[in-house]
């Protein structure tokens, strides 16, 4: 019946043992330690807020390691995502950010990433349900109406898309991107003579972007008007470029009702 009290004993010789005989670690074991804490521990707060000044790549590798330290890192995986998405990888930015939700649901950056990844994917259909829960967190996110118009676009529904774009654009007035896409939305629907007017309205816009531009020169075009078109074309692009693309387009025109016929194509 002692047998348990002394087992106890031993064990708690051993212990004292062992204690007794520790030794200090050694200074090639504190740099070890040192060195794995370092590759363990995230980035200072001002390392975080100063890396936004460096190149994207500097910064992808930052964010990168980071992530990789600990993938439940809220800040690092959305700027992860953001700055995959910026160098072109919309999947990789999708996934990234699809895993990070799964711990913060309703963060509305990360569904505003996620849903912009799928959009430039093309995958229109995936992206809906993250856009749509990024506006219902934060109605004044006209970021995710504007990509939620692209999605609805990208599947077909113009009248969707176009009341996308007309909330973005209320948001955020004389935005020339959010113009430009209501210009291709009319566009694509047949109506060139409305998309000449919002694509104008693009184009006059500070900071206008130069595919805005193209855009217009394209409607131009399928309106017959090829001298406009080509000098738009041509405040961009070179002007046998420019002259080829207008070209491209005043062959396919070969008979009236051309623009319907190629809707349907």
């Amino acid at each position: 019946m002692r047998i348990a009290p002394l087992f106890r004993y031993a064990v708690l010789g051993v212990g004292l043992a062992l204690g007794g005989c520790a030794t200090a670690p050694s200074p090639q074991e504190d740099a070890l330690k040192s060195a794995l804490e370092r590759d363990i521990a995230p980035q200072t707060r001002e390392a975080r807020e100063t890396i936004a000044r460096q190149d994207v790549l500097t910064q992808a590798a930052f964010w990168a390691k980071e992530y990789d330290k600990n993938p439940a890192d809220k800040e690092a995986a959305l700027a992860l995502a953001r700055i995959i998405r910026t160098l072109g990888n919309p999947e990789r930015a999708a996934e990234v950010a699809s895993q990070a939700l799964t711990l913060y649901p309703k963060d509305p950056g990360l569904l505003l990433v996620a849903g912009q990844a799928f959009v430039e994917n093309a995958q229109g259909a995936n992206a809906l349900d993250f856009l749509r829960s990024a506006t219902m967190i934060d109605p004044t996110n006209w970021h995710a109406y504007l990509a939620m118009g692209v999605a609805y676009d990208q599947l077909g529904k113009p009248l969707q898309a176009r009341a996308a774009f007309n909330r973005a654009l209320a948001l955020q007035p004389g935005n020339p991107g959010i113009l430009s896409n209501l210009g291709l939305n009319y566009a694509s629907e047949g109506d060139p003579a409305m998309a000449e007017r919002y694509l104008r309205q693009a184009v006059s816009q500070p900071g206008a972007p130069v595919q805005a531009r193209q855009n217009l020169a394209l409607v131009l075009a399928l309106q017959g008007r090829f001298e406009e078109a080509n000098a738009m074309a041509s405040e961009d692009l070179p002007p046998t470029l420019a002259s080829k693309n207008v070209d491209m387009v005043r062959a396919m025109i070969v008979r009236p009702k051309r623009w319907e016929m190629l809707r349907e194509e």
